[in-house]
């Protein structure tokens, strides 16, 4: 698992996205916000991990996602506040 894997890094790139339509909050802020360690986040939204499905879901409930949008970058199904997040 590194930056070099293109799926993890288009799965960071869409919860930088997140992030950053639905707050104004740095990435220590929003993972605190919801339960995450910033380290942890931080290796999520730069594509150096995978961020794990229960964390996902968490996302998911709050803003409106599915995890088809989080992980594959589907649009179907997500609120119209998230449609206008990507």
């Amino acid at each position: 698992m590194t930056t070099d894997d293109p799926e993890y890094a288009e799965i960071g790139a869409r919860l930088k996205a997140i992030r950053v339509g639905f707050s104004d909050l740095k990435q220590a802020a929003w993972a605190e916000k919801h339960g995450f360690r910033q380290t942890q986040y931080n290796n999520w939204e730069k594509g150096v991990r995978r961020i794990p499905v229960e964390a996902a879901e968490v996302l998911c409930d709050r803003y409106g996602l599915t995890l088809d949008a989080i992980y594959r970058g589907r649009m179907d199904g997500i609120s119209q506040q998230a449609l206008k997040v990507f």
